[in-house]
């Protein structure tokens, strides 16, 4: 009885480990880039993805690696749809939540400026913990943009966000010391980075709007009515492909509350049926339109990988919290080409042949 209970006790705890054995992935391709950071108890996803592609761009331009502030542009964003929802009278949207667009218009009017000068962490406080200020903040405008009244005063509650915001985002230094050098944002971005705004270009891929041209995605934090290249989903694939081969990265934008959706492990992918299943033009049509795929996150993608069985996937990397790869994430191509909305890039990454059939040709 006792070798019975021995022998049982064997075979069930091989099990147990070989059913718990981590999947693992061989990364195939991987750009140079800047190392993580983590947003913590912030809204800013949009800010810290698009910083991590900057810094990677100033990389591949040559430039010493170097950690930008994403809080720099949370501020001016801030503002911008504070302004919009009072000018609609509070039916523009109003949320901590942004995109690419915000921080690349920031860059263009205020420069960028190091994390070691500016974090965006205010005195006796240890993090980002944007909560009671993404409260504040929404009181303030809904105050203001939904109280019927006729004559607003755009200078008062103009002053009087920009001290929420200084009060807990710190004030930004107008100039600064670094590598012995007095900097302004402009200069800075200027020598240290280097990189252009109107190079890039966010891409999409949905038939309700015109493919190969330039078009507003009717998303909730395109506040700004910000347009999106059109590609058919081949093309659309090329482009991330062809990227990350040339040594590109791409900033994400997608949907990543799916259920089966890992993120302490690092891994997301679809389900067993679904990643059988061919990832269609009409089945992502189908998903945003019955908004099961939703821009609810933002991250980095830096390379190419595959699974054991040779399977293919992406290589992220992901700026909320820790995990199993250290806060880096595996996507299948079937998920990524499913719950993607789009994804940021150089124009000089996109093949010759679809920017001919593209309105950026003209």
């Amino acid at each position: 009885m006792k070798l019975y209970y021995l022998i049982f006790l064997f075979v069930f705890l091989n099990f147990k480990c070989f059913s718990q054995v981590k999947e693992e992935f061989k990364v195939l391709k991987l750009v140079k880039t800047s190392a993580l950071k983590d947003q913590q108890s912030s809204g800013t996803c949009w800010s810290f993805a698009t910083t991590s592609f900057i810094e990677t761009e100033a990389i591949r331009l040559g430039k010493d690696e170097i950690s930008l502030s994403p809080i720099f542009y949370v501020a001016p964003a801030y503002m911008g749809k504070a302004e919009k929802f009072i000018e609609t009278k509070g039916k523009s949207w109003f949320d901590a939540g942004d995109l690419t667009f915000s921080v690349l218009d920031g860059y263009k009017k205020f420069g960028a400026v190091p994390e070691e000068v500016y974090n965006g962490i205010i005195e006796k406080d240890w993090q980002h913990d944007h909560n009671e200020m993404d409260n504040l903040l929404r009181e303030m405008v809904e105050s203001v943009g939904t109280s019927g009244y006729d004559r607003i005063k755009p200078y008062s509650w103009r002053k009087s966000i920009k001290a929420v915001l200084d009060a807990y985002l710190g004030t930004v230094p107008i100039t600064f010391v670094y590598k012995g050098k007095l900097h302004s944002p402009f200069s800075f971005a200027r020598e240290f980075i280097g990189i252009n705004p109107s190079d890039y270009v966010e891409i999409t891929s949905y038939s309700h709007i015109d493919f190969y041209k330039m078009s507003v995605l009717d998303i909730p934090a395109n506040w700004n009515s910000n347009k999106y290249l059109n590609l058919p989903i081949e093309d659309f694939e090329n482009v991330i492909d062809t990227a990350l081969a040339s040594g590109y990265s791409l900033a994400w934008d997608g949907d990543a509350s799916e259920p089966n959706f890992d993120f302490d492990k690092g891994l997301l992918k679809l389900t067993a049926s679904e990643e059988k299943n061919p990832i269609t033009q009409e089945l992502r049509q189908t998903t945003f339109e019955n908004k099961t795929t939703t821009d609810d996150h933002n991250m980095h993608i830096i390379g190419i990988a595959q699974d054991t069985k040779g399977h293919p996937y992406y290589f992220l990397k992901n700026s909320e919290g820790n995990n199993e790869n250290g806060g880096y994430i595996y996507i299948s191509k079937k998920a990524l080409l499913l719950k993607t909305i789009s994804v940021l890039v150089h124009k000089d990454a996109i093949p010759k042949d679809i920017l001919k059939k593209s309105i950026l040709n003209e």
